[in-house]
């Protein structure tokens, strides 16, 4: 087997995203708009309209640590919880409350805002054309006052009818502890790395499916719950190294023995799903919304992974393992050169920060 641990690291150092704590542009943009956001619910107090106070988290990949660079013809975004200070039965209509937020902001930049099913978001644009955008859930709760209260995120369009829109139990702060729960040190690090290579395996893999691709989150949580690290520690050296090869394919084979037959093509041929429910509230499937058919695709694409890692680990020579994965994982995954096989990986391309 070749050893390209140096690869993956290298590989992952091209496509990871630092944390948001750790990004002084992204924390000035979200800055920006919850300032704006709270002059303008003070000014609409002033003009004594009931509008609740609110308190912000970080969610989403950036927190988690398995945010990526997105692919080509992608933009950046942020995700930013806005939890407000109420009761959901005192705001029976959870789109009033996102209305509020995205007409407060609907002149902070040239795109505006767009009031989507589970947020707000804000679009921001550099040399005329979308690169970045903020995403704004918009939480409650059942009982602000009560020291048991329970979150509860706002879902609905603009115009949704009673029956198009929720307010759904939800635990995004929960969510993000069970990620950083799972392991520690190397083992954890190690989990984080695979499911950016994942993500970035996604985006490569399903390029024109767009929603109809396997959602990062599903991967993660599928990651949580199957992923098993391999750290191989050496007692007499003192020292622990990282397998990721080896991990990916654990993981990946593992993956795809969880899917289920579930009927039949028109051809006869079978459908598959892969249940992958939320750890924390409300518990539901994250891949509810995928047809059988697109998870029977996602099933097909993962065979075909774990079929490329098995040859990756078959064979001897770095260079050709490495192609192999390019195959899989994009032109950023590094082919060490041939003069220097044995010690040292070629150089991975590392992605620009965000100016917008």
């Amino acid at each position: 087997m070749a050893d390209i641990q140096k690869q993956f690291e290298q590989f992952d150092d091209a496509i990871r995203l630092t944390r948001l704590k750790e990004n002084k542009e992204l924390i000035q943009k979200r800055d920006i708009i919850l300032g704006k956001l709270r002059k303008a619910f003070a000014q609409l107090r002033e003009e004594s309209e009931a509008v609740p106070t609110f308190e912000f988290h970080n969610q989403g990949s950036y927190e988690m640590g398995t945010g990526i660079h997105p692919a080509e013809g992608q933009d950046y975004d942020i995700d930013v919880g806005l939890k407000f200070n109420c009761a959901k039965e005192d705001r029976p209509n959870p789109v009033k409350l996102k209305e509020l937020v995205a007409k407060a902001l609907q002149d902070h930049t040239e795109l505006g805002t767009e009031i989507r099913r589970s947020c707000v978001t804000v679009k921001y644009t550099r040399d005329g054309e979308q690169a970045f955008h903020v995403d704004l859930a918009v939480y409650s709760y059942d009982d602000p006052e009560s020291e048991t209260k329970r979150l509860f995120i706002a879902k609905g369009k603009s115009g949704a009818d009673e029956k198009s829109r929720s307010w759904e139990e939800s635990d995004p702060d929960g969510l993000i502890l069970w990620v950083e729960q799972r392991f520690t040190g190397m083992e954890q690090d190690q989990f984080l790395r695979i499911i950016r290579v994942l993500k970035r395996w996604k985006t490569e893999k399903f390029k024109t499916e767009g929603q109809n691709a396997p959602s990062g989150i599903g991967l993660t949580v599928a990651a949580g719950q199957w992923f098993q690290p391999h750290v191989k520690h050496d007692a007499f050296a003192a020292r622990s190294r990282c397998d990721d090869l080896e991990a990916l394919r654990g993981f990946v084979t593992t993956l795809a023995s969880k899917f289920q037959v579930v009927g039949r093509k028109q051809d006869g041929a079978l459908l598959y799903r892969l249940s992958v429910p939320v750890p924390v509230a409300p518990g539901t499937d994250i891949f509810t919304k995928m047809t059988d058919g697109q998870m029977t695709t996602f099933r097909e694409r993962l065979l075909q992974l774990q079929e490329k890692l098995d040859k990756a680990t078959r064979d001897p020579d770095p260079i050709t393992a490495c192609q192999l994965l390019r195959g899989e994982f994009g032109p950023k995954f590094p082919v060490p050169d041939k003069p220097s096989t044995a010690s040292s990986g070629g150089r991975a391309a590392v992605g620009g920060g965000i100016s917008a």
